[in-house]
């Protein structure tokens, strides 16, 4: 298990990051209606997807594979906002880059605005996994 714990905290920390970066750049840089999905609109939320999958089956790991104080700090705040974070970042992934995005009224600058905010969720979740 601890090879799944190093592939998402490298993933999570270093990789993802710059993903969420990258992507807002280039949907910004090369717009097109909501109803045209580009390749990176299509791949960039299951990247989101996998990072968050690989954390939740790490975080059940631990709830299952340990006991007494060290399981109370997995269900204790502030980790426990670390998967739902995760959870609320995967969402607006999806709807970051589709159709239904609720920055949909700012025209080119929705996916930069949308990943943005996705950016500072990802970035925050990496403080609370990293503090504690």
């Amino acid at each position: 298990m601890s090879v799944l714990f190093q592939i998402h905290r490298i993933f999570g920390e270093m990789i993802l990051p710059l993903l969420v970066i990258a992507a807002a750049i280039y949907l910004t840089a090369t717009y097109a209606s909501p109803a045209q999905r580009r390749p990176v609109a299509r791949i960039f939320p299951v990247l989101v997807d996998l990072q968050v999958s690989l954390g939740i089956i790490y975080w059940v790991f631990l709830l299952f594979a340990t006991s007494g104080e060290a399981q109370a700090r997995y269900l204790s705040f502030p980790f426990i906002l670390h998967p739902l974070i995760g959870i609320l970042a995967a969402g607006l992934a999806h709807m970051a880059v589709g159709p239904r995005n609720p920055l949909h009224s700012l025209g080119r600058w929705s996916p930069f605005a949308s990943l943005g905010v996705l950016l500072v969720l990802v970035l925050s979740n990496v403080v609370i996994g990293v503090r504690t």
